[in-house]
């Protein structure tokens, strides 16, 4: 029963939204009134008031007073701590995005990697890396500027997601260079995704600095099968892979051995 009513308790003081915190207010409220009318009672009883006028007046303050000021004071903490959730969200969010692509960022990429081939050697599942690399992305910022390029890069990032499955996680790496994590997806699979994320960056016909374009791309694609689950053992052989992509010519997918 305990368990129960502190469960409930988390579910109404729970401020996660304006909804949150009209609940929790109503919550707040009810319990100041229940306590006022708790001391008054006790406080009569020991003074021994008997009359019915009495109990009516006292009761009517007890209930009004809590009324009066438990609402604005409830009200304007718990938006305190609602733009202080708010604050953390947006603290956390930023810690683990890459603000121009609103992928996840290297560091927390590689930290959702490291758990997810936890995971996989534990419950012995397939999890595959690839490692892409927009090829000659650099004439890009050369002939058109940095802020198209900033552009270029997002409208890149936006079609690597729409081409991977819902389960499947993408970060970028650095500069031109992105990452995505596929679990369930051994290394056939996986390169049929590179295959598809390089089609469809070739084919996007993004606007850049007025200009219509699609974009190669070089893969190198690794999976954990046969190897430590380590995460950064997988993204060296996944830079390999990558490296020979790029020294036979790029625009290419290559395979780690």
């Amino acid at each position: 029963m305990a368990q129960v009513a502190r469960d409930r308790a988390d579910i109404w003081f729970s401020v996660k939204n304006k909804k949150d915190v009209a609940k929790a207010t109503f919550l707040v409220t009810s319990i100041a009134v229940l306590g006022s009318w708790a001391v008054t009672t006790a406080l009569m009883l020991l003074a021994g008031h008997t009359e019915a006028e009495d109990w009516v007046v006292g009761l009517t303050i007890a209930t009004l007073a809590p009324l009066v000021v438990a609402p604005p004071v409830a009200y304007k903490v718990l938006n305190l701590m609602l733009a202080l959730v708010d604050s953390r969200r947006e603290i956390e969010r930023l810690s683990r995005t890459d603000d121009l692509t609103q992928t996840y960022n290297r560091r927390h990429f590689m930290e959702m990697a490291q758990r997810e081939l936890s995971l996989a050697t534990r419950h012995g599942y397939v999890v595959s890396m690839l490692l892409i690399d927009l090829d000659d992305f650099k004439q890009v910022n050369d002939r058109l500027g940095h802020l198209a390029g900033d552009r270029a890069l997002a409208a890149c990032a936006a079609t690597i997601r729409s081409s991977i499955r819902r389960e499947d996680v993408v970060g970028r790496f650095g500069g031109d260079e992105f990452l995505v994590l596929a679990s369930y997806s051994d290394l056939s699979s996986a390169a049929m995704l590179a295959g598809r994320i390089r089609r469809a960056l070739a084919s996007a016909d993004s606007v850049v600095g007025g200009q219509a374009m699609g974009f190669k791309a070089s893969i190198g694609v690794v999976s954990s099968e046969g190897r430590t689950g380590d995460a950064d053992e997988l993204l060296r052989q996944a830079d390999k892979a990558l490296y020979r992509a790029k020294h036979m010519g790029g625009d290419r997918i290559e395979l780690a051995a």
